[in-house]
């Protein structure tokens, strides 16, 4: 899976928003969000000046970040630590299997 940057100014020094590809995902991430809280658990959606987002999930180590990554196909996945993720994208059942999946390594 690679991540889909979004794309960087003509200038080379800023990165501009790709905001179909931010909406994307960012409704990705709630959803993810929303599966943690049916769960009880809490999180939190950053979003930065350039566009990039993640969701943030409390955890006794800190915070565990996720993000939403796209493959040369298409296909959208949650992932978070160095290898670790999901398939994300196909709807509320996907976001929850994500999340518990993610509940049992954050604590």
């Amino acid at each position: 899976m690679n991540n889909v940057s979004n794309p960087p100014w003509p200038d080379g020094d800023r990165w501009r928003v790709g905001w179909d590809m931010t909406v994307r995902r960012v409704g990705l991430l709630a959803d993810l969000g929303l599966g943690l809280v049916e769960l009880g658990r809490s999180s939190r959606l950053l979003m930065e000046r350039n566009g990039q987002v993640v969701l943030s999930v409390p955890d006794e180590r800190g915070f565990a970040t996720v993000a939403v990554v796209q493959d040369g196909r298409g296909g959208w996945a949650y992932v978070w630590g160095a290898s670790r993720g999901c398939p994300a994208g196909a709807g509320a059942a996907a976001a929850r299997r994500a999340a518990a999946a993610l509940a049992r390594i954050v604590r």
